[in-house]
Formats: C-alpha cells, sequence, structure tokens
C-alpha cells in the first residue's frame, strides 16, 4: 500500500511538472512573440541609413520644441559636419545652434535615445564608412581617415567603428574597394 501511495506521489509530481513546464514553455513564446513584434516594429519605424531616431510617443509642449531642436540640430550636423572637429563639446554644439548646454543634452537623450558623444560617435562613424569606401581616398591611410572624421584614438575608432558596423576599419575598406 505504501509502495502503491509512493508511485501515486511520483505520478502526481510529474504532472504538476509537466504542467508547470507548459505553462513556462507557453509563457516564453509569447514572450518572445510579443518582443518579435516589438522589435519589428521598431525596426519599420526608423529609416536604415539615419543616424538619429525620433521618439515617436504623443508631443507634449516640451516635446514639440526638441523635435523642433532635433530637426535643426540634424540640419546643422548635415551641413556643418560639427562632429568633425575633434574637440567638439556639447557646450560648442549648443553654443552654435544658440540653445543651453543642458536643454541640447536632454533632447539628444530623449528624442534620439543616444547621449551626446555616441550621437558624435554614430556620425563620426558613418562619415569614416564613406570615406573608407571611396575610390578616390584609397591612397589615405585609415589613421588619416580616422583623425580626418574627428576620432583623436584609434582604439575608440576601432571599437565604436566595429560596434556600429560589425566588422574593423580595414575589413570595411577591404569589402567596398575591391
Amino acid at each position: 500500500m505504501a509502495e502503491v501511495a509512493l508511485a501515486n506521489k511520483h505520478v502526481l509530481a510529474m504532472i504538476i511538472s509537466g504542467i508547470l513546464a507548459a505553462i513556462a514553455v507557453a509563457l516564453l513564446l509569447v514572450r518572445n512573440h510579443n518582443l518579435s513584434r516589438a522589435l519589428q516594429n521598431t525596426r519599420s519605424a526608423h529609416h536604415e541609413n539615419s543616424v538619429v531616431h525620433l521618439n515617436q510617443e504623443a508631443p507634449n509642449h516640451s516635446d514639440v520644441q526638441q523635435r523642433e531642436l532635433v530637426e535643426k540640430l540634424v540640419v546643422f550636423m548635415e551641413q556643418n559636419k560639427p562632429y568633425l572637429e575633434s574637440h567638439i563639446t556639447v557646450e560648442r554644439l549648443a553654443n552654435k545652434l544658440n540653445v543651453s548646454p543642458k536643454l541640447l543634452s536632454s533632447t539628444i537623450n530623449s528624442q534620439l535615445h543616444v547621449n551626446f558623444f555616441e550621437l558624435i560617435g554614430n556620425y563620426r562613424v558613418a562619415e569614416a564608412k564613406k570615406r573608407l569606401a571611396d575610390e578616390e581616398l584609397r591612397q589615405k591611410s585609415i589613421s588619416e581617415i580616422m583623425k580626418s572624421c574627428g576620432f583623436n584614438s584609434k582604439s575608440v575608432f576601432n571599437q565604436a567603428f566595429k560596434k556600429s558596423v560589425g566588422v574593423t576599419p580595414s575589413h570595411y575598406r577591404q569589402q567596398h574597394l575591391h
């Protein structure tokens, strides 16, 4: 009798374990589905070659002001390329845009979801990609291109480039100049 009771307990434990495992798998599948859908929505909301990404939440007065500043910032970055200055700071850039450094920094953080240094690094890497793939700049060394894009340190450049592009600058150049 005791053996039957023990066997029943084992069967019951196995059934409960199976049910818990099934629930866990179902929760993981639902979570994975939700994450996939969120990732797909995020990807479709962003332009493939865009360096900056805007916050898509409902705007309030501050958001409208910040979005206007982002538009002004993007135009200024594309036309004047201040990121090519190796010693650019948030204060210098804010001064050029006639806004306070605090407003510029908070706008970059909240609207573009990066900090000032990440934003500058993103623009610099995008510029380096163009220059490394430019046939006319084939004779320029990677160090020269790195410096002309505003980077002071080869290790920082290599790290930022590889993080953004997935390959080293030299590998990227080989892929695009052959």
